[in-house]
């Protein structure tokens, strides 16, 4: 007899806990500054006009914004909202990290950022039941992939809808736990001062955003400097993390390295 059992196995693991050690930039300087300006102009003008910030590009950012469906159409109609920018440097940083993994294990060639923007698709895969003895008895299953739904969903996680600031943050004990846009993943935001002779009123000021993973042990947790608070837009407010940051809280490697293999997989 022949069973067909159909199961689905969706990658959605994009902010899961993954993570292993509690993790901070290299080379981290903890005197992020404050921006102290306003733009006159929506998150997106601001992202796009390098005059605003030549010392950092969002070029990456801006990409994924026009090219993830429905995303630059929520991050404008959720007003009002926060968002912790990623540098360019950040995403090369995940996809050097990426490329250098499916090298070592000739997994294919290099990817890019508009590798991962394909329609889902499906692979099928037939396989032994092991629950009975019967000869020949297997289960179909279906192996569901959607990597441009893992990629909106990294870069969800750094966008938020209402206001978070250096200073509300700090007013309510220096952390929250607010839940990022669309894929409803909770995150945590941290802000403060770090103590300076013992006076904590004197010492250089900090603002990160934390991957938790769901879990309360702080060594699993991963960290994203921001370098610069508080620069506020027509419709959200900005922060701009530290261009040591790896997009995706190190989690990007996982859930991408075996692109392209997974019919491959079936056919072993």
């Amino acid at each position: 007899m022949k069973q067909i059992l159909l199961k689905n196995v969706i990658l959605f693991m994009a902010v899961c806990g993954l993570f292993s050690c509690q993790e901070y930039e290299i080379g981290e300087v903890p005197t992020t500054k404050a921006a102290t300006e306003t733009y006159a102009g929506t998150l997106y003008a601001y992202l796009a006009d390098k005059d605003a910030h030549p010392q950092v590009t969002f070029d990456s950012l801006l990409f994924l914004i026009d090219s993830l469906p429905g995303l630059k159409d929520s991050l404008e109609r959720h007003v009002p909202m926060t968002v912790f920018a990623i540098p360019d440097p950040c995403f090369e940083k995940a996809l050097y990290a990426l490329n250098r993994y499916r090298s070592s294990y000739e997994l294919g060639d290099e990817l890019s950022l508009k590798d991962f923007l394909i329609e889902p698709f499906t692979v099928w895969d037939t396989i032994i039941n092991q629950i009975t003895t019967e000869e020949f008895d297997t289960i179909v299953v279906a192996r569901n992939y959607d990597y441009r739904r893992l990629l909106d969903s990294l870069v969800c996680s750094y966008c938020f809808d209402g206001e978070y600031t250096m200073q509300n943050i700090s007013e309510v004990g220096g952390a929250v736990e607010p839940v990022a846009l669309t894929f409803g993943h909770q995150m945590r935001m941290e802000a403060g001062r770090i103590s300076a002779s013992g006076a904590e009123e004197l010492g250089s000021r900090y603002m990160r955003l934390v991957e938790t993973s769901g879990s309360k042990v702080t060594t699993q947790w991963v960290n994203a400097e921001v370098e610069t608070f508080n620069l506020a837009t027509s419709n959200a407010w900005v922060h701009i993390l530290s261009k040591e940051h790896e997009f995706g809280f190190n989690n990007f490697e996982q859930l991408f390295y075996n692109y392209g293999n997974e019919k491959k997989k079936v056919e072993e």
